[in-house]
């Protein structure tokens, strides 16, 4: 039988609540859900959603009023099933993520399936089954006695220790731990205590792919996903002759691949570019058409079919850099961020990332609502940690944008550009700047570094030096542009700059000459037949 907690339009408000605070930046403002079952199993499933739910069910009788109770304290909410009748009631709670669990059986079973970042489980002799991505997550489960039944997950490692009763009357300890690095930047955290469990179970699972939180050596294996891609197809024959241009049918439509870069259905395949231009005094220039522009690839002039600005809406990620580096301005960032949330135009998306705590952290997806956002960025908290800045850009890329392969994306990354490859003793990327300049160039977004320079007075040292190249030299794998400022205080020239960049491109389109498309990669040179013009755009595209 299936029943609501009692309570159960309470327990929905008051974890509807205190949810807004618990998703604003995980894991630093979680809440608590405790749950305390005496006669029978619980189970805790972590899911994307905007509100918790808690169910209960009975095997032997129709619920009772009386079997559950809520209790409410700040940071706190505390779910008790204990029927006067000691009839077995489960517990079934689909929890989302941000809050933390505490859940507390005798002799029943505790489930868990998902990604918290803290877990309290405890149980006298019940058994437990616990699933989650065990290579971002730490463990210690201390009992009295052994489990009977003992199954671990393949490929980890845990340590198994037994202490004997001491001298004083203290009970004997069996203690389970993960053999996890030291320094291995890890999410979760579970802990177990338990008297004499009957079954122990461990199961791996992958981090979920809607969890607001990613581990920074994530982003290798995605970036080794985007360069497999890049690389040509091995030829088996010889490829066909390219077709003249004449021959091509008109009808040809194009798509665009998961990977962002030009890929077809048809035989005949169209290029599309975005190319920023403006005029000797750095003015945008809009009213160009297709008879202004000459592209060139591979050093063969190519026909231009359309070219013009187009007023097509921006999806736009801001990432903020809230290391440790960054900690002293934290809140001139915030101030920053919301202004960058309103350069965007009403039908452009808005999202908010954030580097935190060595993380990759979700502070909002992809959304049109400017008011929530900014009501967001304010209650980001005093986080810091060290500085991943090349897998966090990666991950953040993947977040959303890999799955928007037709539209325009931009990134803005505020940032004093230090990944600690480059300086510094704390979390280094596993993504080198190199391979993450290479994946750039398959990277359906615009990146607009905005790079914070302290160094006003003194020469800046070498690692500051090579931080600010590698990010222009980012921004210009993609098609975008470095900013520069002095310090967060010192944006406000920086902010029309960044709108007006996002509203001054063009869309140029032209069928390729060399029609055989073999994932090579194929050099863009764009010219502009008005003098002084300047444009800027990729250099380049894979022709897959």
């Amino acid at each position: 039988m299936l029943g609501e907690v009692h309570s159960g339009r309470g327990l929905r408000w008051a974890l509807r609540l205190w949810v807004a605070f618990a998703l604003l930046c995980p894991p630093v403002s979680a809440v608590t859900l405790r749950i305390e079952n005496t006669t029978g199993d619980i189970t805790i499933r972590v899911v994307k959603a905007d509100n918790p739910a808690v169910r209960r069910r009975s095997p032997t009788r129709p619920l009772r009023d009386s079997d559950t109770s809520v209790t409410e304290h700040p940071g706190l909410v505390i779910v008790r099933a204990a029927p006067a009748d000691g009839a077995p009631i489960h517990i079934d709670v689909d929890l989302p993520y941000g809050f933390d669990i505490q859940a507390r059986t005798k002799a029943g079973t505790i489930f868990y399936t998902g990604f918290l970042h803290r877990a309290h489980f405890l149980t006298e002799s019940g058994s437990l089954k616990l699933t989650t991505p065990w290579s971002a997550t730490r463990l210690l489960l201390r009992a009295e006695q052994e489990p009977t039944e003992l199954i671990l997950p393949k490929h980890h490692k845990f340590t198994r220790t037994h202490f004997e009763a001491g001298k004083k009357g203290a009970p004997p300890e069996w203690r389970l731990e993960d053999r996890l690095p030291g320094l291995k930047v890890t999410y979760s955290t579970i802990r177990v205590e338990a008297t004499h469990p009957v079954r122990v179970e461990l199961v791996d699972m992958p981090i979920p792919e809607d969890s607001p939180v990613k581990l920074p050596w994530q982003a290798k294996a995605i970036v080794d996903e985007i360069l497999r891609l890049q690389k040509p197809p091995k030829r088996k024959k010889k490829p066909p002759q390219p077709k003249p241009a004449e021959e091509r049918p008109e009808e040809a439509e194009p798509i665009l691949s998961v990977e962002g870069m030009p890929h077809f259905t048809s035989s005949v395949r169209m290029v599309n570019l975005n190319a920023a231009v403006f005029d000797r005094n750095g003015r945008p220039l809009l009213d160009l058409g297709p008879g202004d522009f000459e592209v060139i690839e591979d050093g063969v002039p190519q026909e231009v079919t359309f070219a013009g600005p187009e007023e097509v809406p921006f999806n736009l990620a801001l990432v903020l850099d809230l290391s440790g580096s960054t900690r002293r301005d934290r809140d001139a960032m915030k101030e920053a961020a919301k202004r960058f949330v309103g350069i965007a135009q009403p039908r452009d998306k808005v999202a908010v990332y954030a580097l935190a705590n060595d993380m990759f952290q979700l502070v909002s997806p992809l959304t049109n609502d400017r008011e929530r956002l900014k009501w967001l960025i304010d209650r980001i908290p005093q986080v810091s940690g060290g500085s991943p800045l090349y897998d966090i850009i990666v991950i953040s890329y993947a977040e959303e944008f890999l799955g928007l392969p037709a539209d325009r994306n931009a990134m803005i990354v505020i940032s004093d550009g230090v990944d600690n490859r480059i300086y510094g003793t704390g979390t280094a990327s596993r993504v080198s700047f190199k391979k993450l300049r290479e994946a750039a160039k398959g990277m359906n977004v615009l990146i607009y570094p905005v790079f914070l320079d302290p160094f006003t007075v003194a020469p800046p040292p070498e690692w500051s030096r090579r931080a600010r190249a590698n990010l222009k030299e980012l921004a210009q794998a993609t098609g975008g542009r470095l900013f520069v400022a002095q310090s967060l205080h010192d944006l406000d020239p920086v902010y029309p700059l960044v709108a007006e960049e996002m509203r001054s491109l063009y869309t140029i389109a032209y069928y390729p000459r060399n029609q055989v498309f073999d994932g090579t990669w194929r050099h863009i040179e764009v010219r502009v037949k008005r003098p002084g013009a300047r444009v800027r755009t990729r250099d380049g595209y894979y022709a897959r």
